[in-house]
């Protein structure tokens, strides 16, 4: 069954909670598709664009990465090991998202398709580090993933990296018609592949496990770690991120959550940031009002020693939006706490 292939892309959190895909208001500086220079631009270049709130890069290779390319193309990861490079995409981004890519970039492999692109001068790969999220970027003799210290060739392979050498940079479904980049609006999945792991048969703390199932967008598989585990409602990790910080970006498991009279709505990671705050910071204003109505607080507070900013300031300083918008957006979540 055909499935229309529809993004699901957010700037998305890692367990950690800690972790941006791009710094904020760096947005500004990306072309529109259409404004990509295909014909133009200098030998070694890359060119920017956001696609669905998706950053992507267009890099012109020069003759001798080209060569590169030539000769490592044997060293493609086999088709087993590579189902884990869309499995780590599918966490974050969807099976429909992950089902999109893989079958993409997987025609390229079929078709021994050693540049993984229609036109082999340019290479046109997500911005978006398959490994943990970090946004990659260009070095001398490589692409570097800074945050992981990861590197990728010039077809998109990773570089001698024991652990992560199954990953590759992802293709968006794009095509280049008359030297314009146009990416596959209605691009058709023939088999939507469910890309969840067995996360209750994985050899994690239930706290991590419950994690997963709300990055998973797995309400089921969270319902059984409770029912077994209550005590993870309570639990930290590491990082001081509670159940309800990474639910509070996410679509279907915060209900389920706030139904709980003992999770802790105010409880500040240690970045500084409440649920609240991450609700605001992927836009997820539902969620920003659910957390309202069931008491997480708008101003600055503290709680064991750590301290969070209120929304306004959150808005202006890490969001980096107007005083107006960030005014705006406080004025009508205090209708919700009036309502609560």
């Amino acid at each position: 069954m055909k499935t229309s292939f529809r993004s699901r892309i957010d700037i998305f959190v890692l367990l950690s909670l800690g972790l941006i895909l791009l710094p904020l208001g760096a947005v500004a500086t990306y072309l529109e598709p259409k404004d990509v220079d295909l014909i133009n631009a200098p030998i070694n270049s890359i060119q920017k664009t956001i696609w669905k709130g998706f950053p992507v890069i267009i890099h012109r290779r020069t003759e001798a990465q080209l060569e590169s390319i030539r000769q490592s193309f044997k060293n493609t990861p086999l088709e087993k090991q590579r189902f884990l490079a869309y499995q780590s995409i599918a966490r974050t981004e969807g099976n429909v998202f992950a089902s999109a890519i893989r079958q993409f970039t997987e025609n390229y492999i079929a078709e021994n398709n050693l540049y993984m692109s229609e036109v082999p001068e340019y290479g046109i790969y997500s911005q978006v580090s398959p490994v943990l999220g970090c946004a990659i970027f260009m070095e001398e003799f490589d692409f570097i993933d800074p945050c992981n210290n990861i590197r990728f060739d010039f077809a998109g392979k990773v570089k001698a990296h024991k652990g992560y050498e199954h990953l590759r940079l992802t293709i968006p479904p794009h095509k280049i018609v008359n030297s314009t980049l146009i990416f596959i609006e209605d691009y058709e999945v023939e088999n939507v592949i469910d890309f969840t792991p067995d996360i209750l048969e994985m050899s994690v703390s239930n706290i991590e496990k419950a994690l997963l199932a709300i990055d998973w967008e797995r309400l089921d598989i969270l319902k059984v770690i409770v029912e077994d585990s209550p005590e993870v409602l309570v639990q930290t990790i590491q990082h001081g991120s509670n159940v309800l910080h990474l639910a509070a970006s996410h679509e279907t498991t915060l209900d389920y959550l706030l139904d709980f009279k003992n999770v802790q709505v105010n409880q500040i990671n240690n970045s500084g940031y409440s649920p609240l705050l991450f609700a605001i910071l992927m836009e997820h204003y539902q969620n920003a009002e659910k957390l309202i109505q069931r008491g997480a607080k708008l101003e600055a507070y503290s709680i064991g020693g750590k301290s969070a900013p209120s929304v306004f300031e959150f808005i202006v300083n890490e969001k980096q939006r107007s005083q107006e918008f960030a005014n705006d957006v406080v004025e009508k979540l205090k209708q919700f706490k009036k309502n609560k």
